[in-house]
């Protein structure tokens, strides 16, 4: 059934390299939320596993255990329906919720200043790992590079190693680190002492994997013997009946995490700098911030802003998408590719975005995005389809079909399998 004979590797592979294995996926807790696009991505890589053999999972994070522990039910059903196990496992470098204040601050100092440490295997996360795992665990798999790097594991002896690096740390910590130091001596030592230093690190642990995967081609990481692929952000979600006609709609949409800084940083810019002249223009408008995290946070920050819906978290993301024009991703940093964008055409709207969000999907889609960083170019674009119904919904439909050709999820899951079993000895 999955996948079409024409995408599968050859026969003689798949004979040799899938009888009697298993498969293993490590990811820490944060990953684990289909609301979110990590969360998305880590399903990506579950349901393609299952397809190669039976496929054991190890959560890291915050838990009160510190052994393999049976089958977490709420999990297993939400998120790894078909898992033939789930554990937990403690893990002091990943904890579910957001460090503030104070502890932001030490956090940070400290994984920016003791690099090594941040990288470190960890001895009870190796131990575990070594209960579970037996000679058919020929297949396993990582969600980032710290997760890869915790458990010291090695590519050899039959074992294959892939670790999907999404976004790279050492292009995250750079933009956060310029965000929060700024351009000063602080922020110079850092990239020229912190960043190098992150890289190296990366460049020496992530050479004993057999492949890693980039969410675009701009974020390769070169490291010799190593096969580097790129595996494209895709969307979960797409329009159903309830979709409509987007010319009988007013709304501007925004979609994403509060925690995310990048996120916040771009919707402070569009409120700041846009919102008012485009309201001005536009007065039976609305702009709605969608998303998890205190988004409602920011009506104190802008008191005087008027039709802004700060609506939050939402149990569903279709009826948002139903009642908009358009969507948003003024999105101005951070590493991989922006996934509302392409969840925007999914949905079949029209995302208008910065020309940092429209990076990562490849020359054709970039070509084809209504985009612009200059707050008056990105005024007059969401102003235009504001009023032009038949710019609107040409430009909507010509992305949406591009969408649906070159980044599905059904597409996403072939790669991985096919990336997996062309490693195959």
């Amino acid at each position: 059934m999955f996948p079409p004979e024409g995408h599968l590797a050859p026969a003689r592979i798949r004979k040799v390299f899938m009888k009697d294995q298993r498969c293993l996926l490590v990811l820490p807790d944060g990953a684990v939320n289909r609301w979110m696009g990590s969360g998305q991505r880590s399903a990506l890589l579950f349901e393609a596993l299952k397809t190669i053999g039976p496929t054991d999972v190890v959560v890291l994070g915050k838990t009160e255990n510190e052994v393999p522990v049976s089958p977490d039910p709420r999990l297993e059903a939400a998120f790894f329906a078909g898992a033939a196990s789930v554990r937990r496992v403690r893990s002091r470098h990943f904890r579910m919720g957001r460090r503030k204040g104070f502890d932001w601050v030490v956090h940070n100092l400290h994984r920016f200043l003791r690099v090594d440490k941040l990288y470190a295997g960890e001895p009870n996360v190796r131990a575990v790992l070594e209960q579970i795992l037996t000679p058919e665990h020929r297949v396993i798999a990582f969600r980032y590079a710290q997760t890869y790097c915790l458990t010291d594991l090695a590519a050899g002896s039959g074992r294959q190693v892939f670790v999907d690096i999404d976004d790279r740390d050492d292009q995250k910590f750079e933009t956060a680190a310029r965000a929060t130091l700024g351009q000063g001596v602080a922020g110079r030592f850092f990239s020229t002492f912190v960043v190098p230093k992150i890289r190296r690190v990366l460049t020496e642990k992530l050479s004993r994997a057999t492949l890693l995967w980039y969410a675009t081609d701009e974020d390769r990481l070169p490291i010799p013997g190593v096969t580097a692929k790129v595996l494209r952000n895709v969307p979960f979600g797409e329009a159903g009946a309830e979709a409509g006609d987007p010319a009988l709609n007013r709304d501007i949409l925004f979609v994403g995490t509060y925690s995310h800084r990048p996120n916040q940083d771009g919707v402070r810019w569009f409120l700041r700098h846009c919102w008012p002249e485009i309201h001005r223009r536009h007065p039976d408008s609305h702009f709605r911030l969608v998303g998890m995290g205190d988004w409602k946070s920011l009506a104190t920050e802008f008191p005087d802003l008027q039709n802004v819906d700060y609506v939050g978290t939402v149990k569903e993301l279709a009826p948002e998408y139903a009642r908009a024009r358009i969507a948003i991703s003024p999105v101005f940093d951070g590493g991989g590719s922006k996934i509302k964008v392409v969840e925007t055409c999914a949905y079949r709207r029209l995302p208008i975005v910065s020309v940092h969000s429209a990076r990562g999907f490849g020359d054709a889609f970039f070509d084809a995005l209504p985009k612009a960083d200059d707050p008056a170019e990105f005024i007059d674009l969401c102003s235009r389809y504001l009023q032009d119904d038949d710019a609107l919904r040409s430009t909507t439909e010509k992305l949406h079909g591009l969408q649906q050709s070159l980044f599905s999820r059904r597409s996403a899951e072939q790669q991985i399998r096919n990336d997996i079993l062309a490693e195959a000895d």
